[in-house]
């Protein structure tokens, strides 16, 4: 009967039954164990989530306002700066009619 390393083919394919077994056993402990981490894990930080959501929601008006304002803003100073033109326009009106008086 032929043989590898003094076993027979019969206790080899045992072998290799057995490991195949136990590394396929140890491979599902470890990913039910990864399972159960990450779920717990997930459910520790659920509220940690919650208010990272209701922050960035909250950053996200804020920045929506800042946007607003700014631009509000904006038509403000050309408001104003249209004003002070028509301003300084009368202020000259005045100082030719002041002129054209004397």
């Amino acid at each position: 009967m032929h043989s590898l390393l003094g076993y027979s083919w019969a206790e080899i394919a045992s072998i290799v039954a057995i490991l195949s077994v136990l590394f396929s056993g140890v491979y599902w402990l470890i990913r039910h164990g990864a399972k159960v981490l990450n779920n717990a894990i997930s459910v520790g930080t659920f509220p940690l989530q919650q208010q990272f959501k209701e922050l960035t929601n909250t950053i996200r008006q804020l920045n929506n306002n800042f946007e607003e304002q700014h631009k509000s803003l904006k038509e403000l100073r050309d408001e104003v700066d249209k004003h002070h033109d028509e301003l300084i326009d009368h202020k000259n009106r005045i100082q030719n009619l002041e002129r054209d008086k004397k």
